[in-house]
């Protein structure tokens, strides 16, 4: 293969330098440098294969010269962001981006990670803008959403907003059922790559709207039904005497009783 041109057939781009793909490159373009070494020799140095002392230290100095040829035709492929090796996908692109070193946490898979960062670089040279923000959630979100500006609501006289909402927006996330997969870090995510994209002085919040599908009863009228019960429960006190022994005292000594208005004439 010709020097720094990506080979169409090639599978290993770790910069691991093992394996039967990389040993195989290192042969061959070993193989072309000792050609050449020997081209520079004088007409008296006739041997073309290895054999004596000075083919072999031209064979060693050759696989040196193509391993270092390799490491530098990878250096010069890590220049172009899309075909970055792995191991450098965030030190030359994801740092670029990223505030104090953090990064969603969610899982991607190399090439996963690599349209994301190219992705997010796209958004991020638009500007602050409500389009890019809605790109940037866009990333995450494949549900339908809304971005709504607070002072275009106010504007409109919805309740509950006034002046000191003016720098703020609303993500509204509208769902159906249920709440989307693992929810906790999407809304991390989300606030990560917002905090790179949305205008410093704005505030927004993510909601999550959760629609239930309706389906009407035969002929898709509403049917309308009332239905109750009453039920009294208290303990029946009356029927029983809860001050202990009757005319007795706590003692057990016989209790006189308080009797007035009574007739006496027949007494006598």
């Amino acid at each position: 293969m010709a020097r720094f041109i990506i080979d169409p057939n090639r599978v290993n781009f770790s910069v691991e330098r093992r394996g039967k793909e990389y040993n195989q490159r290192v042969l061959q373009r070993a193989q072309a440098i000792f050609g050449s070494l020997l081209n520079l020799l004088p007409s008296n140095y006739i041997s073309a294969v290895q054999g004596p002392n000075y083919t072999i230290e031209l064979k060693a100095i050759a696989v040196e010269l193509a391993k270092i040829e390799l490491a530098l035709e990878d250096v010069n492929m890590d220049r172009d962001y899309t075909r970055t090796r792995t191991e450098f996908i965030y030190s030359t692109l994801g740092y670029l981006v990223f505030l104090n070193n953090t990064l969603p946490p969610l899982e991607f898979d190399d090439e996963a990670f690599r349209n994301f960062l190219l992705a997010l670089v796209r958004i991020y040279f638009k500007g602050s803008i409500p389009d890019s923000i809605k790109d940037a959630v866009g990333l995450f979100i494949t549900d339908d959403f809304k971005i709504l500006e607070n002072f275009l609501l106010t504007r409109e006289g919805v309740s509950g907003l006034d002046i000191s909402d003016e720098f703020g927006f609303q993500i509204n996330v509208e769902v159906t059922g249920t709440f989307p997969p693992g929810l906790f870090d999407l809304q991390a995510s989300i606030r990560i790559i917002l905090d790179i994209i949305r205008p410093a002085h704005t505030l927004f919040r993510i909601r999550y709207i959760l629609k239930d599908s309706y389906k009407p009863n035969d002929g898709g009228k509403v049917l309308d039904a009332l239905r109750w019960k009453l039920r009294d429960y208290h303990y029946e006190d009356f029927r029983s005497y809860w001050t202990g022994i009757r005319d007795r005292d706590r003692l057990g000594q016989k209790m006189n009783q308080q009797v007035s208005d009574e007739n006496h004439s027949d007494d006598f």
